[in-house]
């Protein structure tokens, strides 16, 4: 069993570094791995994120961690380095189904323990108010019961393992369509709209018992502290405080833009401890050396107080305790695989006319497939959660089983104005038209949506009277300017989702998925 460590025994540094969750190690520096090693030896580190390109760093960090300290990673859409399907929360929700949330909780906690992780951050608890880059994919839903529900599901079996989990981002706000991965906007959202409404899962959660720890934001809300971001500013850390949670808190990740830019890096450490974080994800352009120094500084300058460190010390030393008495292993069982695996099916959601099926009748007409290609999008974000998920080749020839008499044609997701014509002369010889979309959702992207020309092509079909469906992939606002369509499917972001859509277009398949956002299409 491991040492549980007390807070008497520990001195002023030590005590300082619960505070910090070290990141980040550089294959070429080895200097700041024996630094962060040497910290952990000397009960001088509350948390660590491994990264999970370099599980090396784990064993290392395991063969010296005499106490529980916290190893966490992100694992929003489950276990990142783990061989079962990588879901979207979208995809997720668009099911429903309670024991598939289960599922997907002990799926994620198998796979993450294996490798040595004993906390994640997540579930997103964010309500969704906005087409926002960087969001949908991982969001439960707009309705702040259904994503409180969703976590619930997921919260439960983690704490049944003794498995930390990180509700974020606190306090929401998502009312904006800004990245914070780049910048930062004020959200105009007001404080009765962030109580009534982003902290409802919150809440729902510390009814049951369920929020061991939550992660702060850098979105700054106005109308509660015009002058900081939320990772920052007492104020709003204060008002879930007085709603009686006691749990950890996290900052997020001080190497956001959305915090460097206003905020520099020198104090913000020290700045975020006093609003009442318990401990801070400093820039990871940083060494764990330099950060750690910078945070002593900040305290001994005077940033926070000596009572304000022992309350966070309580806290960080509270969940290690926690998970000190955690089971080894969570049991995974084949219906639990089976579960998962039916996800990609069950997601795929059919928004219809009254009096039309999701399946085609073709009535022996030629079909006109358009396909988006991906040879351009790098998907960045995309393939690091979900693999290449994207994979129009592999449609195609789906579509060639289902519907052997169909022409296809590939179209550049940015096409120049000759694709745009080569496309629409083709679609005259034809009497019906299906069109094929995707597109990304993550930081960093900017290709979350539908490019003007892709939209101008789509919409003067539509008027044509030729198009009778449009198939999407990705985020489902993209569809949103388009004009109305008899039928729209959509397959969320999953490999085998756009497979199962043709069988529903075909069908061989029964769309039993319920869009989790609401969306005025045309």
């Amino acid at each position: 069993m491991k040492k549980l460590l007390n807070i008497d025994e520990l001195s002023t540094e030590q005590k300082l570094g619960m505070l910090m969750c070290a990141r980040y190690f550089h294959p070429n520096d080895k200097e700041n791995l024996e630094y962060t090693l040497a910290l952990i030896k000397n009960h001088s580190l509350g948390c660590v994120q491994v990264p999970l390109s370099q599980l090396n760093v784990m064993k290392e960090v395991l063969a010296v961690a005499d106490y529980p300290i916290i190893i966490i990673t992100d694992m929003e859409m489950g276990y990142p380095n783990g061989k079962l399907p990588k879901i979207p929360l979208m995809a997720l929700a668009a099911c429903d189904n309670d024991e598939y949330y289960r599922a997907f909780a002990r799926g994620t906690i198998y796979e993450a323990k294996i490798d040595g992780y004993n906390s994640m951050w997540g579930p997103v608890l964010d309500v969704l108010q906005s087409d926002g880059p960087c969001s949908v994919h991982r969001h439960f839903s707009d309705d702040p019961v259904r994503v409180g529900r969703a976590a619930e599901l997921i919260a439960e079996v983690c704490a049944q393992n003794n498995f930390l989990t990180c509700g974020k981002h606190y306090p929401g706000g998502e009312a904006v369509t800004i990245d914070l991965h780049m910048t930062n906007t004020p959200s105009d959202v007001s404080k009765e709209s962030i109580i009534n409404l982003d902290l409802v899962p919150y809440k729902y959660l510390m009814e049951k018992g369920l929020l061991p720890s939550i992660m702060t934001s850098h979105r700054v809300i106005r109308d509660i502290d015009p002058e900081h971001p939320a990772s920052l500013s007492k104020k709003v850390n204060d008002i879930i405080r007085d709603m009686g949670f006691d749990g950890l808190c996290f900052t997020d990740s001080m190497a956001m833009m959305a915090i460097l830019q206003d905020w520099g890096e020198e104090n913000i450490l020290g700045v975020a401890v006093a609003a009442g974080n318990d401990i801070v994800l400093p820039n990871y352009r940083s060494t764990n050396k330099q950060s750690f120094e910078m945070l002593k500084k900040n305290y001994y300058d005077g940033a926070f107080s000596e009572e304000r460190l022992n309350e966070a010390v309580r806290r960080v030393l509270a969940v290690q305790q926690m998970l000190g008495s955690a089971p080894e292993t969570c049991e995974f069982t084949d219906d639990d695989r089976m579960s998962l695996d039916n996800v990609a099916k069950d997601c795929i959601t059919a928004i219809t006319d009254d009096g039309v099926t999701a399946a085609l009748d073709t009535d022996n007409k030629k079909l006109f497939v358009i396909l988006t290609d991906n040879k351009t999008s790098k998907e960045i974000a995309g393939e690091v959660c979900f693999g290449k998920w994207y994979n129009p080749n592999n449609i195609a020839d789906k579509i060639r089983q289902e519907f052997p008499d169909s022409d296809i044609e590939f179209f550049p997701e940015f096409p120049s104005a000759t694709d745009n014509e080569r496309v629409l002369l083709a679609a005259t010889k034809h009497s019906e038209v299906v069109f094929i979309t995707y597109c990304a959702t993550g930081p960093y992207l900017g290709t979350d949506c539908l490019t003007r020309r892709v939209e101008y092509v789509i919409n003067s079909l539509i008027v044509s009277g030729k198009v009778s469906a449009v198939l999407h992939f990705g985020n489902p606002f993209a569809v949103k300017p388009l004009l109305h369509t008899p039928r729209r499917l959509f397959g969320y972001m999953m490999p085998d989702s756009q497979l199962h859509a043709i069988d529903v277009l075909a069908g061989k398949l029964e769309a039993k998925g319920t869009l989790p956002f609401k969306i005025d299409f045309e």
